[in-house]
């Protein structure tokens, strides 16, 4: 597997509350797995910077050390809430951080890295960007995203929409965590990209996918990062880029896992 990230600051914003890893990951039996994580936090303060560390922090200790007896959604349920308890718990302990929260997206590359297993709960992204196309795998839980999903308006009203940063649901504001899961099976060629939506308010998923396949420099996700910079970084932006190595044998069906 071959990566590259990179998070700013942005122009605005006096920190930065997102985090994000990349872990490659040993299993009992000799298997490897991948394992990027996106957080961007909530809650004004240190309680967003706090909560997003806190929150990847979580999930790849949880991979760490799991046993992996079970099978990759189960996984990726338990680590989710898992991060959730994590961060609820540190937050009703702490008056001054109470109430933050979190967005956490999380890609799991299995075995032969032709398989990719989201959880995600809030407005970051998993796109999968192909030669021919760029297809956003993640639904936003957002004001914006649920008129969006109901055909109400439009991808490009959803990026302008007043109410788009208001979340519908985020990780450790709640002792019970709603969120959803996806299972990707990848073609040779195919770059996933998760991001903060200090990128998506600011630059269209084409020229994502442009960016991506044209940048003839090293760093593509610092050219991502720039390009969002470039157009007012109002907000934190954090971008992570892996490349499976899968085998051109692989057969490919795309779908959900509910």
């Amino acid at each position: 597997m071959r990566w590259k990230a990179r998070s700013s600051q942005g122009l605005v914003r006096s920190e930065n509350q997102d985090s994000w890893s990349v872990n490659r990951l040993a299993r009992p039996d000799g298997e490897e797995a991948w394992l990027a994580v996106v957080a961007d936090g909530i809650g004004g303060r240190e309680g967003g910077q706090i909560a997003s560390s806190l929150a990847v922090q979580s999930v790849v200790e949880f991979f760490t050390r799991s046993s992996w007896n079970d099978g990759p959604v189960t996984l990726l349920t338990e680590a989710m809430n898992h991060a959730n308890a994590s961060v609820f718990q540190a937050g009703s302990a702490d008056s001054s951080i109470t109430g933050m929260g979190t967005t956490l997206t999380c890609v799991l590359v299995c075995q032969d890295e032709s398989r990719a297993f989201i959880g995600h709960v809030g407005d970051s992204r998993v796109y999968i960007v192909s030669f021919e196309q760029i297809r956003r795998v993640t639904d936003d839980h957002s004001v914006s995203g649920e008129l969006l999903k109901r055909g109400a308006i439009t991808e490009e009203d959803a990026m302008n929409h007043p109410n788009r940063n208001v979340l519908t649901a985020a990780l450790g504001t709640q002792a019970s965590l709603q969120f959803s899961l996806y299972e990707e099976r990848l073609l040779p060629d195919d770059v996933i990209v998760l991001c903060t939506d200090g990128l998506t308010s600011l630059v269209s998923a084409e020229e994502i996918r442009r960016t991506i396949l044209d940048c003839e420099c090293e760093d593509v996700a610092g050219e991502l990062v720039n390009l969002a910079n470039s157009r007012g970084g109002y907000d934190n932006v954090t971008v992570v880029l892996l490349w499976p190595e899968i085998p051109d044998s692989s057969h490919t069906t795309r779908g959900e896992a509910e």
